[in-house]
């Protein structure tokens, strides 16, 4: 997975009322074998988002954000980002889908 194709699937517009959920694992990491990260509007200001990630089956490590910048660049992966890590990605889900089905939705092929 790549920084920039990760950049396009968190670009679509949620129109409020959808979201994007990804179910993956970091190679090389066991701690991130079972992790989630998405998007959804905001439930106090739906014309926002927030940015998530749950990382751990306990929820000690879930953390959200109002931007994707700050999503991408907060150091959570035993002080990794998601840029730094994304080449170690792999995606087992998105939107409950196998990732081949749903990547073309967001445009990447």
């Amino acid at each position: 997975m790549t920084f920039s194709q990760l950049e396009q699937i968190f670009s679509y517009d949620l129109q409020g009322s959808y979201c994007i959920e990804i179910l993956f694992c970091v190679h090389g990491m066991p701690d991130y074998q079972d992790s989630w990260m998405g998007k959804t509007p905001n439930r106090n200001d739906p014309a926002k988002d927030v940015y998530w990630f749950g990382l751990v089956e306990d929820g000690s490590q879930a953390y959200d954000y109002d931007s994707f910048s700050a999503f991408a660049f907060a150091p959570v992966f035993h002080g990794e980002t998601l840029r730094d890590v994304c080449d170690r990605i792999e995606l087992i889900e998105i939107d409950g889908l196998d990732p081949k089905e749903r990547l073309g939705f967001y445009g990447i092929e």
